[in-house]
C-alpha cells in the first residue's frame, strides 16, 4: 500500500474520527480509503467494484480477511 499525507483541520479530524468509529471501521485511515473509494466509484472497472462490495459485504457481516492471505488466494 502506498502511503500519502493528508492535512485536515482540527475540526475534521474530530468528524473523521467520530464518524470512523460511528460506523464501525477499525481506524480513521480505513474510514478515508472507504470515502475515497466511494467517491471513485463511477471510475472504477467491473472487478474493482465487485471487490469493494464483496469488501463491505465481509465487513458488514464481521468478517474480515487480511490483505496478505486475499493475494495470496489470487
Amino acid at each position: 500500500m502506498k502511503t500519502i499525507s493528508l492535512k485536515v483541520s482540527p475540526e475534521q479530524d474530530k468528524l473523521i474520527a467520530a464518524t470512523a468509529v460511528r460506523r464501525g471501521f477499525p481506524s480513521k485511515s480505513e474510514f478515508i480509503r472507504y470515502a475515497i473509494m466511494s467517491a471513485l466509484e463511477e471510475d472504477l472497472s467491473v472487478e474493482v467494484l465487485e471487490d469493494i462490495f464483496e469488501s463491505r459485504r465481509q465487513f458488514k457481516e464481521g468478517e474480515t480477511i487480511p490483505l496478505e492471505k486475499l493475494r495470496a488466494e489470487q
